[in-house]
């Protein structure tokens, strides 16, 4: 049994649905590519597709097979390409995931010169506030901030934030200005969707660390949009010093609460832990770990 060519057979006909599809794909005929995955569920004593006159659908024990095969093919090929290449040239598809704000303004520009820097690497930067599951979804790497609860994944530290309390003169003026985090209790608020407490806000003063639910009408799923909100007048928000120092510069919002910041906030680069790193990411962690520097945040 040829079983690298009887894999390649049952995850073409999985990722295509059709054995007709699969043989043209790999060079094969049609009954000699049946041939090979019918040899690779009699290795394994499982059904893995379920074969209709019409069509072809995988079964539960197929399904798992699938995913594990299509990384070993994967794996296969990026170590082909890298013993292959003269001086072990980082090559392959490069996933990465970021925060939508950060992303943009710190991100983007270093993904650019490392995307001239590796022409061989295609890279499929994806911006989003949301924590994606780096497995199921398929990234190969992710910028984080905030605390790390998931131990299963390497982390290195690219930088620190901390969070400014801000809003903006015109609100001020006509509510008051906070003195306290008990204060804020008569004020509007504007929550942060994806905060892991929620509306629940935490406050490290002279005091102590203290934890506040806060009123508020107004919830949104990114920080830049919070940031206009309190320059618009809309209440007092929380966010990232990236974010909220330049509209304090602007004159947009004021810092409040100073005392009372939330702690410090670590920035991340995080990954699966593998056995085997790809030349491709380490290559973008090292760039990452160099390029992002603390006084630019």
């Amino acid at each position: 049994m040829d079983y690298l060519t009887s894999l390649r057979c049952f995850v073409a006909v999985a990722e295509s649905g059709s054995f007709t599809v699969a043989s043209e794909q790999l060079a094969l005929s049609r009954a000699m590519a049946s041939k090979h995955v019918m040899d690779l569920e009699a290795h394994l004593g499982l059904r893995l597709l379920n074969r209709t006159t019409r069509s072809v659908s995988l079964t539960d024990a197929g399904s798992t097979y699938f995913e594990r095969g299509k990384d070993i093919l994967a794996a296969l090929e990026e170590a082909e390409r890298e013993v292959t290449s003269q001086a072990a040239e980082p090559v392959g598809r490069l996933r990465i995931s970021a925060p939508l704000s950060f992303g943009i303004t710190y991100v983007s520009p270093l993904v650019a010169a490392f995307a001239t820097a590796h022409p061989r690497i295609a890279i499929d930067l994806v911006l989003n506030d949301r924590f994606v599951d780096l497995v199921e979804e398929g990234f190969d790497v992710a910028i984080r901030i905030g605390r790390l609860a998931d131990s299963s994944m390497i982390a290195r530290r690219l930088a620190v934030t901390r969070s400014m309390i801000c809003a903006s003169p015109d609100y001020l003026a006509r509510h008051g200005r906070p003195r306290v985090p008990a204060d804020l209790l008569d004020h509007e608020c504007l929550h942060y969707s994806y905060a892991s407490g929620g509306n629940v806000w935490t406050f490290h003063g002279p005091q102590g660390e203290e934890s506040l639910r806060m009123p508020g009408r107004i919830a949104c799923n990114n920080g830049d949009a919070l940031g206009q909100f309190a320059a618009a007048s809309a209440g007092v928000a929380i966010g990232p010093d990236f974010i909220m120092a330049p509209l304090v510069k602007s004159g947009a919002v004021e810092e409040i609460l100073r005392d009372y910041a939330r702690q410090e906030l670590g920035i991340y680069i995080v990954h699966p832990s593998q056995r085997h790193m790809p030349l491709k990411l380490r290559a973008f962690i090292d760039f990452m770990v160099a390029n992002v520097q603390l006084a630019t945040i």
